[in-house]
């Protein structure tokens, strides 16, 4: 068995508005996963992946959340995004001739895009809303 508990989400997002009352800003996803654990650390030892706390971040509205992408030579079609798993939408222009190409892709949910060269995040920079 292990040493450690999985938090509910509500515990999360009550961890993630007490820090973000302190602090304006944190600059990595690593590190507000620490001051998460550091946070909720009591009794028990929680621990949280960094995935489900990205989301949680971005689903709680508390933070904005900025991307740091570095370009790929692959080129290849996205379906999910790979910042919080949402559907992504093709952004797409009309040509000359009255067809239509496709340009890349964005999320509704989190405002990650990309061209048609893939985009792979790379950083995490959150901020707290106003």
């Amino acid at each position: 068995m292990p040493s450690y508990r999985i938090p509910n989400d509500a515990r999360v997002r009550e961890s993630l508005h007490r820090i973000f009352s302190t602090r304006p800003m944190v600059d990595s996803q690593r590190r507000l996963k620490a001051l998460v654990e550091k946070d909720m650390k009591g009794d028990e030892k929680y621990r949280v992946g960094e995935p489900r706390l990205r989301v949680l971040a971005i689903e709680s509205g508390l933070v904005n959340l900025e991307i740091r992408c570095r370009d790929t030579p692959e080129m290849r079609s996205l379906v999910k995004c790979p910042v919080c798993g949402e559907r992504l939408k093709k952004v797409r222009n009309m040509t000359v001739y009255g067809g239509t190409v496709t340009l890349g892709y964005r999320c509704e949910r989190c405002k990650y895009w990309t061209g048609l060269r893939r985009r792979v995040p790379t950083r995490y920079v959150f901020t707290r809303r106003s």
